[in-house]
């Protein structure tokens, strides 16, 4: 069908008719004969266009070779070489940013919503596209495709159905949000929180929230973003944007408001002009109530009514490995949150396992927050006061920052530095052990879900 016909398809030939950065096109290459671009010569299949990248730890050059077995129709390269089934660029870097940017520029009936922040970008985008399918055809950046090659891939799948594109926006340096909203130019942006990640290169939460309030950087007055008001660094941000606004919370009067939150946080009461509508979470957690709201304030953006986009929140089955209880026999529980970690994520985690089960023993099993800089071995003491605080009984932990973990636990409380994986079977057996739950989390880098595997799981 004509409306599928991907759009970076259609627009490549004549973006590359005027594009000042290309230094050599084989005259041999049919511009529209091709199916999707990768950057990832692994992951080529017949007739896509492979684009060398090249960086501190990879250079894509080397494996144009490989794409080309992989059946490749042709490669987008900065090496000077002029072969056959080639075009050469000044950057390919600059290349997909500038394509992606002439994509978005040329589609002017797409909405396109924005999110980032600290935690739950992940979660609200996926919770967005969850709300929005229910009317539109949606795309929406897979798992955390969210950098300078992962949100220009995300619009190269874009095709003349789509309606809606949402884009999660992260950072680990300064200026790169500011290039992800030039390259995706939001109508609609967000930042759910200000927390301390990533903070190895940003610093301290005003680096942070100051790189992150880049997402309005190409805003108009028409464009309109979403206030989280219990953030005091979002909420400060409130008078200085010019722009549309609607506002969410908990603990602060906001357009969205949660209240009447279940003491499990899996059922809640959004109240919007004087009304209630009533959240069963599936994915619990006060966190996922923050999701709920921040995705519900933006979906209204759309000619959804409140009822629809709350029932696209309570029919979202939450994330993979992101807080999934997982009911055992001997009334234990697993808390899988080994998607990611950095110190905001893990106390709220630390927390909400003692706040919904409070009866039971706690364990935690943490592995190192990674991308923390100076501030790590601090961090990491920081939630070990938390741990204490939480009464957890047992802890475990893996990573270079294992013993910092051990700093301001209760003289009572049992710890255990893990040297892999595998090790945690020496210590827990779920046969035998009764009404107890278990948190599981850490840095992606520290891969916590062997964990899962070693507990048999």
């Amino acid at each position: 069908m004509p409306e599928e016909i991907n759009l970076a398809n259609s627009l490549l030939k004549v973006f590359l008719k005027d594009y000042k950065g290309v230094k050599y096109i084989d005259s041999k290459i049919n511009l529209y004969d091709w199916n999707t671009i990768s950057t990832d010569s692994r992951k080529i299949k017949k007739g896509d266009i492979f684009i060398s990248l090249n960086g501190e730890n990879f250079e894509g050059d080397n494996f144009i070779i490989d794409a080309f077995k992989l059946g490749a129709k042709f490669c987008i390269t900065s090496k000077e070489s002029k072969g056959k089934n080639q075009i050469i660029v000044d950057s390919t870097l600059g290349f997909i940013h500038d394509f992606a940017s002439f994509i978005i520029e040329a589609t002017t009936k797409l909405k396109k919503f924005a999110i980032t922040g600290t935690n739950g970008k992940t979660t609200t985008k996926e919770l967005l596209k969850n709300i929005l399918l229910q009317k539109f055809n949606v795309l929406a950046s897979e798992g955390n495709f969210n950098n300078q090659i992962g949100v220009p891939i995300t619009i190269f799948n874009l095709n003349k159905s789509h309606e809606i594109l949402i884009s999660e926006m992260g950072t680990n340096s300064h200026g790169e949000i500011e290039k992800l909203s030039k390259i995706a130019k939001p109508d609609f942006a967000t930042i759910t929180n200000i927390g301390t990640g990533h903070t190895e290169g940003l610093k301290n939460k005003k680096n942070i929230f100051c790189e992150k309030s880049n997402i309005t950087k190409y805003f108009n007055k028409n464009s309109l973003f979403s206030f989280n008001l219990d953030d005091e660094f979002i909420k400060s941000f409130y008078k200085k944007i010019d722009c549309e606004k609607i506002t969410y919370g908990i603990n602060n009067e906001a357009d969205l408001k949660a209240v009447n939150i279940s003491n499990d946080f899996t059922n809640f009461d959004i109240k919007y002009k004087e009304s209630f509508y009533r959240v069963k979470l599936k994915a619990p957690g006060l966190n996922n109530i923050y999701n709920s709201l921040c995705s519900a304030s933006l979906a209204m953006q759309t000619d959804m009514n409140i009822q629809e986009i709350v029932n696209g929140i309570n029919s979202f089955d939450g994330i993979s490995n992101r807080f999934k209880i997982i009911n055992l026999k001997n009334d234990n529980v697993i808390i899988n949150d080994t998607y990611n970690a950095n110190p905001d994520s893990t106390i709220r985690a630390i927390e909400m396992t003692n706040k919904i089960f409070y009866k039971k023993k706690k364990i935690a099993i943490l592995g190192s927050m990674l991308e923390l800089g100076e501030e790590s071995s601090k961090e990491h003491q920081s939630v070990s006061s938390y741990l204490k605080k939480n009464e957890f009984k047992e802890v475990y932990s893996y990573g270079p920052n294992s013993n910092d973990y051990k700093k301001n636990l209760d003289k009572n409380t049992n710890f255990i530095e893990l040297k892999n994986h595998n090790e945690i079977e020496k210590y827990i057996n779920l046969n035998s052990t009764h009404n107890t739950v278990i948190l599981v989390k850490g840095s992606r880098g520290m891969k916590m879900e062997k964990i899962l595997i070693s507990l048999g799981l």
